[in-house]
């Protein structure tokens, strides 16, 4: 490939250095720090060109930097206010960093000036989702409807805007809408949708349902922790198939050793299998993860310390999932 300036040059390298680092992710820190060294010897005043600009914030996105990715965007919006592609990387990076307000602010810019940015009314509505302005994300992917048709994101998303207002039924509708489409365009796109459809059945009520969808799920991917717990639970919740959710629950608890959701499960199927002592150790190490009080894994806690005939901490727990629920 020829470069028609050196700092193309240098972009073009750095590119090729962001695209090995997910190609190969064992050596994704080596090459990281090579792309990095390169990308700032990059002289800024030579970036006049706001494409190329905007391709080392690119760059510096995937490299992890949104630091100087942000400059270089800031940079753009403040020389071409209408650089509609500028404003959707910003809201790229704030999403990361959860700073859902940003996000939504910058992605509407990316859509007034220009209203075909397909991409950015589905980030768009997975933030609103995500800040429970529900009724604002349905819109937004109303919108996107009547420009693109009933695509795989517009049923997905929306699928995941009724699961958020409690409409399983509806949700159920949409993600099998989803289903239907990525069965025909994107196959690896199904895990994650049984998935949801699993979790939008198992809210309804229908257990056996939920099964089936999450058994899919796991089909595809035998290594979706998500799945793994989710479907452990569950059956551990209904006394079911325990020995069988123990095992998914270890798995997903080997896969994410500080998710404390996880190790709240773990304790839970232990506890139904009339191990307490076992049990409270998950459980104690899901409340110092958690952060947050959680009300789900206080009454746990409550229900072992009594099991286990500890009745002051029973009621330390109980206090505390008495709180939890207020504060919720």
């Amino acid at each position: 490939m020829l470069f028609r300036s050196g700092t193309e040059f240098l972009v073009g390298l750095a590119d090729l250095y962001a695209s090995y680092s997910l190609q190969f992710p064992a050596q994704r820190e080596a090459i990281k720090a090579r792309a990095l060294s390169v990308l700032n010897r990059v002289p800024k005043k030579e970036l006049a060109n706001p494409q190329l600009r905007l391709k080392l914030a690119d760059d510096f996105i995937l490299l992890g930097d949104t630091e100087h990715a942000t400059e270089q965007l800031e940079a753009i919006v403040h020389d071409d206010p209408a650089n509609a592609p500028a404003y959707y990387y910003l809201g790229r990076i704030a999403n990361d960093g959860r700073r859902w307000a940003t996000a939504a602010e910058q992605f509407k810019k990316a859509l007034l000036f220009s209203p075909d940015f397909e991409q950015a009314y589905y980030d768009l509505a997975r933030v609103q989702i995500a800040t429970n302005q529900v009724d604002e994300a349905r819109a937004t992917l109303e919108r996107a409807q009547l420009k693109f048709g009933r695509t795989f994101y517009v049923e997905y998303l929306m699928g995941a805007a009724f699961s958020q207002q409690k409409n399983y039924t509806e949700a159920i509708t949409h993600f099998s809408a989803a289903e239907t489409i990525a069965r025909a365009t994107a196959p690896a796109l199904l895990t994650q949708v049984y998935f949801q459809l699993g979790a939008a059945f198992e809210r309804k009520g229908d257990y056996a349902e939920a099964e089936k969808e999450f058994q899919k799920s796991l089909q595809l991917w035998p290594e979706f922790a998500d799945a793994l717990n989710y479907l452990g639970y569950m059956w551990a919740e209904h006394d079911t198939n325990l020995a069988r959710a123990r095992q998914l629950i270890e798995k997903a608890v080997k896969l994410e050793p500080d998710n404390a959701a996880f190790l709240d499960s773990m304790g839970w199927v232990l506890f139904k299998l009339n191990q307490p002592k076992e049990a409270l150790d998950y459980i104690l190490k899901a409340v110092k993860l958690n952060g947050d009080p959680d009300a789900t894994i206080y009454d746990h806690l409550g229900d072992i310390y009594a099991t286990l005939k500890d009745p002051d901490k029973a009621r330390e727990a109980c206090v505390e999932w008495f709180t939890s629920r207020i504060c919720d």
